[in-house]
């Protein structure tokens, strides 16, 4: 009988050369191909075990300004004037909330929208420049009007937020419990105790009120009650997202595929 190839080649080099039925190895390609399948597979599932905090959770907190347009508003006990002032303050609010959600509402005699909530603080800024009593209809302080007017275009808005109130003083006695948090601005001189107007307005409103300051403490101290009144507002996880572990398999992924680069791999 004529030799086999086996025959002619050492027995340690043999599994070595063959291929097919004689080969004697347990992993082939075809089973690390079907590992990598069912990682892929699960790896764009979007497997999630645990939450993180959801990204832009302070952009979503919408901040409605309710800004006081009357004579009184134009008093120069404050450089340049109490509304030049809460107009710079407004401004700087804006700037500290790095893009946030802010809505403008004027009232003096009547409450009226100068702009929904939105995340272009530029046209706000623009509406602020030509800002006077005199644009207002008739002079007064429809406080109420404007906690109202509020309320509904942030329910409407769908987005979470609050009312800020800017003002000197309030007349009105008497105030519906809104159903957003609420801050007050006091704008009164340095040094001075606020309006006690405004300060009951502030209780009946279950809001906090903040004294003007000459630095950015007030304006510190708004931008993170609004914070903090929008996480405690918010329902149980509202603020919290599914973490996607899918991209954990990636390197497993990757390790397998890179056995298709060796050598006479596939042809085995």
């Amino acid at each position: 009988m004529a030799d086999t190839p086996q025959a002619s080649i050492e027995p340690h080099l043999l599994p070595h050369l063959l291929v097919g039925e004689q080969q004697t190895r347990m992993v082939r390609p075809v089973h690390l191909l079907l590992v990598i399948w069912l990682c892929a597979v699960a790896a764009a599932a979007g497997p999630a075990w645990q939450r993180e905090a959801a990204p832009f959770l302070n952009d979503d907190a919408g901040l409605m300004i309710l800004l006081k347009t009357s004579t009184t508003m134009e008093s120069t006990d404050v450089q340049p004037s109490r509304l030049e002032r809460a107009t710079q303050k407004i401004r700087d609010i804006m700037a500290l909330r790095k893009g946030g959600s802010t809505g403008l509402i004027v009232y003096s005699g009547s409450a009226h929208l100068v702009m929904p909530l939105t995340r272009d603080d530029r046209i706000i800024t623009a509406l602020l420049e030509d800002m006077s009593s005199e644009l207002m209809p008739a002079d007064g302080d429809r406080l109420s009007a404007a906690v109202m007017l509020g309320q509904q275009l942030v329910e409407q808005s769908g987005v979470p937020g609050s009312l800020l109130i800017i003002a000197d003083s309030a007349a009105e006695r008497t105030f519906a419990s809104p159903a957003l948090p609420v801050q007050v601005l006091a704008v009164q001189a340095f040094g001075m105790d606020p309006d006690q107007g405004l300060v009951n307005a502030a209780q009946g409103l279950k809001g906090a009120l903040t004294r003007l300051s000459p630095d950015h403490t007030d304006v510190e101290q708004i931008v993170e009650r609004a914070e903090t009144d929008h996480r405690n507002v918010s329902e149980p996880g509202q603020g919290e997202r599914w973490q996607d572990g899918g991209y954990m398999l990636l390197p497993l992924i990757a390790a397998g595929l890179l056995m298709w680069f060796r050598k006479g791999w596939v042809i085995r």
